[in-house]
């Protein structure tokens, strides 16, 4: 008989209300891997929009329930099987079409495992194959800048905001950033200036001075990046210099996207859209893709990528956690799932 272990997981077997259809349950699982895999020890997960959209069942990509949650994460090797290119103690995460974090452990297939450097500080480890790489991507596969060049977003406190951020200051791109109004607006607007933002505005702001600053800037941006829709993509979209590309990545606000008939007709603005899980399995991008997420690496290690505010929960409280990602009012949650993981953290 095959031995097996215990594990913790976050499951759902329908698809609804995260609030409601998630329970922690005790699964069983091979203590023993076999060739060519790994037992691996999931450390920590974030809580993405992305994995609130699966459980509704409102994601692109459907599995079928019953299905562990989380979409992104880093572990560490425990066991490796006969055969395997890891080893124990090496930091991991998955990247495949199947993301079953949300666990204290489990058997993954070295196909679908991605090493991390163990150097990199685990809150961003758990949360370097989605945000990080879609900055990267959106600054380097649409628009050729060159240094001094200038990109406009608007969710600039969001993880990939921050991503954006940090990457340009890293490639000598200038950032202009626009988020929405708050209590906290100064401290907010400080945080980003320190991790490397060049201009901050409220979305009032921007619309009240834009004119006048887009004079003082030597010209115009190349590239939009919009995380948010509505009306605020209008805005990022509609200073663009003529033949500038926007790029979509998100929709925060559940709004359609607007641009302006000028924009498209007489600027001759570009509109695209990307998904950088969809970006990354297309065989022509694999190549781009693994470099992508060894520089992602490297400039984590560098300390030019950063971790993004995060409060840190048990999977025990991830009703409260749920509630709170679902509410969008408090940072990001970030599910600790074995102690061994509080020290590095």
């Amino acid at each position: 008989m095959q031995k097996t272990i215990q594990s913790h997981a976050l499951i759902y077997k329908k698809f609804g209300d995260p609030r409601e259809v998630l329970e922690l349950e005790t699964i069983q699982i091979p203590a023993e891997p076999s060739k060519g895999e790994c037992l691996v020890q999931w450390l920590a997960s974030p809580i993405n929009p992305l994995d609130i959209n699966r459980v509704q069942g409102n994601y692109a990509l459907k599995t079928k329930p019953p299905v562990i949650g989380g979409s992104e994460g880093v572990g560490k090797v425990i066991k490796a099987g006969s055969g395997s290119r890891f080893k124990v103690g090496d930091h991991v995460t998955i990247f495949s079409a199947e993301t079953p974090f949300w666990t204290e452990n489990g058997i993954v297939d070295d196909k679908d495992l991605v090493q991390l450097d163990n150097r990199i500080p685990l809150d961003l480890a758990a949360t370097l194959m989605i945000n990080p790489p879609t900055a990267w991507i959106m600054l380097q596969k649409y628009v050729k800048l060159e240094k001094g060049d200038y990109v406009i977003q608007n969710s600039a406190n969001s993880g990939v905001g921050r991503s954006v951020i940090e990457l340009c200051k890293a490639f000598g791109y200038k950032s202009i950033n626009i988020v929405r109004s708050r209590p906290n607006i100064e401290a907010l607007k400080t945080d980003l200036w320190r991790i490397g933002a060049d201009h901050v505005f409220t979305e009032e702001e921007f619309k009240q001075t834009s004119k006048e600053f887009l004079k003082s800037i030597k010209s115009r941006p190349k590239l939009a990046l919009n995380g948010v829709g509505g009306k605020s993509a209008l805005q990022i979209s509609s200073v663009l210099e003529r033949g500038g590309t926007c790029v979509t990545y998100g929709g925060m606000s559940k709004k359609a996207h607007e641009f302006t008939t000028s924009a498209l007709v007489f600027n001759d603005i570009q509109v695209r859209g990307v998904a950088v899980g969809m970006w990354a399995r297309r065989e022509e991008n694999l190549d781009e893709w693994n470099y992508c997420v060894e520089q992602v690496q490297k400039f984590a290690v560098e300390g030019k990528l950063t971790s993004i505010p995060m409060e840190k929960v048990s999977l025990a409280d991830h009703k409260k956690a749920i509630q709170k990602s679902m509410e969008g009012k408090s940072i990001k949650q970030l599910f600790i799932i074995n102690s061994s993981a509080t020290s590095r953290l």
